[in-house]
């Protein structure tokens, strides 16, 4: 994970949530540290732990992961029957007869046109 200086906008990857939290935790600060002298810089410090670390280096390197996950999720579910039926049907060339073409082709340009164009009012 890659930490770097808050003060230069290093929390832009926060939520606004976790940018509200902090900057709360950076007023608190500034009102304790008016009666303690400042540390030098040098001694802030950061310690995560090896699994911390290891998840963060996944999260950095895999971001589409957790999309797919989330398209894989809103796929409607597909019966063990279903699925045996579909490949009946493409073990016996069902899906080459050209009426049958015809009909998936149709069905697909209508669900693509369907999502693109604006509802049409009546």
């Amino acid at each position: 994970m890659d930490v770097r200086d808050i003060q230069s906008g290093g929390s832009q990857r926060l939520d606004p949530l976790q940018r509200e939290a902090l900057s709360g935790a950076r007023e608190v600060g500034k009102r304790s540290g008016e009666n303690t002298p400042e540390k030098p810089a040098s001694e802030d410090r950061v310690d995560l732990s090896e699994a911390a670390r290891t998840a963060a280096q996944q999260a950095e390197a895999t971001p589409d992961l957790e999309f797919a996950r989330q398209a894989l999720r809103s796929v409607p579910s597909i019966s063990p029957e279903r699925v045996a039926a579909i490949l009946r049907h493409l073990q016996s060339g069902y899906y080459q007869q050209p009426a049958v073409l015809k009909e998936i082709a149709e069905r697909i340009v209508e669900q693509v046109l369907a999502k693109s164009l604006p509802p049409q009012q009546q």
